[in-house]
């Protein structure tokens, strides 16, 4: 930046609160999707007849004491069956509720009050409806939250129609495995639903390159619930001032320099540039603790053009790897549509991508490359994948993650790309046939996965693209119809190629 180009920068800087960046370590305190549960509302409900009986919904008469013993004791055994929805990482089980009725079926306005109070944490209500089908209906209603029922039986396929075709949201769930995976699909939903993007730029959109990225951002908060934070550079220079001016900061971003490349398997950088990368990394964490956001993007054109990037020997690359390390969907070029796909690709499989240009490679196989991978593409929860650390520019900094796509056992890949109105969603099952960038000195974008269609579909794949744009993200392991039933639940038409 020239010097009366950086003058009138730091003079337009406003004053940022003092402890924005303490004088030692911070926090690392950014929202993070991982700490994210879904919360689930047991429900259970029973007739309990006022006199006794026998017809033809009744054929075993019993006494309004003997029901309600038996209606008790299976509250308490649907209590202790629900809390075990537990063991699914990511579950949060509330606490049950029995709603009784008598022979009028009717739920009282007593008990439906309660239960909506109650349900005001939930996100899903997990219901037994016993004696009653209309009962499940009327409390999904009520709670204005979808139903969660298991089992094929007659009941629940009756309930199931009905509350479709008054739009209310059902999930039937044949089995335990099928209940577990609707209960991830609801927590994904969520997850996507609380997405709040840092974006500093001073242009806004569309960026100046990456044109195919959701431009509407009113409209992608009132249908999807996905938020844009947008600050200037004046924000972004004057923070990581702070941490380049912060002996603290300094030394936790050496701290970590120091851990990345000491677990590295080669590194093509000086260890100061890795350093440099770091503070930017912590200036960027600062920024979105600020705002609460829990995802990043900056358009890499106009990020240059104001020669920031130059003055702190930094590019985005190593902030992009870091934050989808711990789940948070961090984008290249400002491409949001990139970015959305990223968030359903990172939340149904539990791993995070790698994410690039496309173009095609040969007539069966398309490549995606960019300096924007990240080391846990097996799972948060298991180790790094095997990493080098690359330089992006011939000056010798820009810090990038480099992996060796192909040295994974996993071949199986998932793709997906959502389309500039943030209404269509493109997804892929593909397989892993190459990589390149591992080993080398290169600058640049130069991490590139190869991949190959199912057998056939390259070219209708690719010309999918038309509508929905460039960047794409990928994701080990077949996740393509967990991925399409996600953007179904979100209102996303989705255009699958498996």
């Amino acid at each position: 930046m020239g010097m009366a180009a950086a003058a009138a920068l730091q003079d337009s800087i406003p004053l940022l609160a003092a402890d924005a960046t303490p004088d030692g370590p911070s926090r690392d305190d950014i929202p993070s999707p991982l700490d994210t549960k879904v919360n689930i509302k047991p429900v259970l409900t029973n007739i309990v007849h006022t006199d006794t009986w026998e017809g033809p919904c009744r054929w075993h008469g019993l006494s309004p004491a003997e029901e309600r013993k038996n209606a008790n004791a299976a509250f308490e055994w649907w209590s202790k069956e629900s809390r075990a929805l537990e063991k699914i990482e990511g579950v949060r089980v509330l606490e049950a509720a029995h709603l009784t009725f008598c022979e009028d079926f009717k739920l009282s306005e007593r008990d439906l009050r309660k239960l909506a109070a109650d349900c005001e944490n939930a996100d899903a209500l997990y219901v037994l409806p016993a004696g009653s089908s209309l009962s499940a209906f009327e409390i999904g209603q009520r709670c204005r939250r979808p139903i969660l029922l298991k089992g094929l039986g007659c009941r629940n396929v009756d309930i199931s129609a009905y509350c479709r075709s008054k739009g209310q949201e059902i999930m039937v769930s044949a089995d335990d495995k099928e209940l577990a995976q609707h209960l991830r699909l609801l927590r994904a939903r969520k997850v996507f639903r609380q997405t709040k993007v840092l974006f500093p730029t001073n242009r806004g959109l569309p960026a100046a390159c990456s044109i195919g990225s959701v431009w509407n951002l009113e409209g992608l908060r009132k249908r999807l619930g996905v938020a844009v934070k947008i600050i200037t550079y004046r924000e972004l220079a004057d923070e990581m001032n702070r941490v380049l001016n912060s002996a603290g900061a300094t030394a936790e971003a050496e701290q970590l320099a120091d851990e990345l490349l000491r677990r590295a398997d080669k590194s093509f950088l000086d260890r100061k540039y890795v350093v440099k990368s770091c503070q930017f990394h912590r200036t960027v964490k600062n920024l979105m603790r600020r705002h609460q956001c829990n995802a990043f993007t900056i358009e890499c054109f106009e990020f240059c053009s104001s020669r920031l990037p130059q003055q702190w020997t930094i590019t985005p690359c190593l902030i992009h790897a870091l934050l989808r390390n711990r789940d948070c969907v961090s984008s290249c070029e400002a491409d949001l549509g990139s970015l959305l796909a990223m968030r359903l690709l990172m939340s149904v499989a539990g791993k995070s991508c790698h994410q690039g240009n496309s173009d095609p490679k040969n007539p069966a196989m398309f490549s995606i490359n960019h300096s924007s991978s990240s080391m846990k593409m097996n799972g948060y929860a298991q180790p790094d994948l095997p990493y080098q650390l690359g330089r992006f520019v011939s000056q010798g900094w820009g810090t990038k993650v480099v992996l060796d796509f192909m040295n994974n056992a996993e071949k199986t890949v998932t793709v997906a790309r959502v389309n500039p109105d943030a209404t269509k969603l493109l997804v892929l099952r593909g397989t892993l046939a190459g990589s390149s960038g591992w080993g080398e000195d290169k600058i640049g974008c130069t991490v590139e996965a190869v991949i190959r269609p199912p057998e056939g579909r390259c070219d209708e794949f690719l010309r999918q693209r038309l509508e929905f744009g460039n960047h794409l993200q990928w994701v080990y392991g077949d996740y393509a119809e967990d991925v399409r039933a996600l953007g179904t639940m979100l209102g996303l038409e989705a255009v699958v190629i498996a």
